[in-house]
């Protein structure tokens, strides 16, 4: 696995509260202290700068924002799900992976344009899109 920093950076400056931002990028810049932010990820929604919660099915809100991003074949994916952590994968692939596994999963689309979270509890799933 190699996590793509900048990618994480850019998700921890824009979709993370503001208090919390420094912590995880000193935890994001070693191989070592990375793992202190995954695993806070299965519940994390309370670290979540104004993402709106999902409500109805998950691939509908996601396909309907996705619409926004032109040429998003792929993403990326932070979770703390070590199969899939630190990865770029297929859309469908890394949702099928990710929904209703219980491990906490951020989903980055595009440039960071587009964040999908899925806690670890059932129905604990939020989405940001920074172009709407």
């Amino acid at each position: 696995m190699n996590p793509d920093i900048n990618i994480e950076t850019k998700v921890i400056e824009n979709y993370i509260v503001k208090s919390k931002r420094e912590r995880y990028l000193n935890f994001i810049k070693k191989p070592k202290t990375r793992k202190k932010f995954t695993d806070e990820l299965a519940h994390f929604s309370s670290q979540l700068d104004n993402f709106e919660e999902i409500k109805t099915s998950e691939w509908d809100v996601i396909n309907e924002k996705l619409k926004r991003i032109k040429s998003t074949q792929d993403c990326y994916v932070i979770s703390e799900n070590s199969e899939i952590d630190g990865k770029r994968m297929k859309i469908d692939n890394a949702l099928t992976e990710t929904i209703g596994m219980g491990m906490g999963t951020l989903i980055v689309f595009g440039n960071a344009d587009l964040v999908f979270y899925e806690g670890e509890g059932p129905s604990d799933r939020w989405i940001k899109d920074l172009k709407k």
